[in-house]
């Protein structure tokens, strides 16, 4: 084991050690423990007297970057998700038809829009929890048709308006709890 400190020896790990920084802890933990003892039992077969010697065996075992990359094969790399990402979607589903009908209804669509990107690009849900989130802003674009079709056609927006808000607002919001508590259970 002591020819496994030799410095051509530590160098050669530490050089996988920072190819391999992408891979899992895990990963990267077995695969540098894994290389240690290819190393250790490739100096006990044949010691290593001299640097030549030492760079031989490091040779036989092949280049850092490519042993990452046999690693990386069919591992997927976990890209770090922020807190925003994750909370995005769960305030704009809902917002969305507020927006529309208060503010401007190309910015409630424009909300719909990202709130839905944001829901499929986030990694917090399955699939059928996306599927539901989606099928929860639906309400919001056709609300926005609807009050933009009530003001053009009759210019009374104010009482129908309560009734075509709601259900853009409640439908979203109640979806938003739902992929809130199935985002903490895949979490957990």
């Amino acid at each position: 084991m002591k020819t496994v400190e030799h410095p051509l020896a530590v160098a050669y790990l530490e050089a996988v050690a920072r190819e391999a920084a992408a891979l899992a802890p895990e990963r990267r933990d077995e695969l540098l423990a894994d290389l240690t003892e290819h190393i250790a039992v490739a100096f006990a077969e044949q010691p290593a007297d001299n640097e030549a010697e030492v760079k031989a065996v490091l040779d036989r075992l092949g280049d850092p970057r490519t042993i990452v990359a046999t690693a990386r094969e069919g591992e997927t790399i976990a890209l770090p998700v922020s807190k925003w990402h994750s909370l995005a979607p769960l305030i704009l589903l809902p917002v969305a038809g507020l927006l529309g009908a208060v503010v401007s209804l190309v910015l409630g669509g424009i909300a719909t829009v990202a709130g839905v990107v944001l829901l499929w690009a986030a990694p917090n849900w399955n699939r059928r929890d996306k599927i539901i989130g989606t099928a929860a802003s639906l309400p919001v674009p056709v609300t926005l048709v609807g009050i933009a079709f009530t003001a053009a056609t009759t210019g009374l927006l104010e009482p129908v308006l309560l009734t075509l808000v709601a259900p853009s607002v409640l439908v979203p919001a109640a979806a938003s709890v739902y992929l809130f508590r199935a985002g903490r259970r895949m979490s957990s």
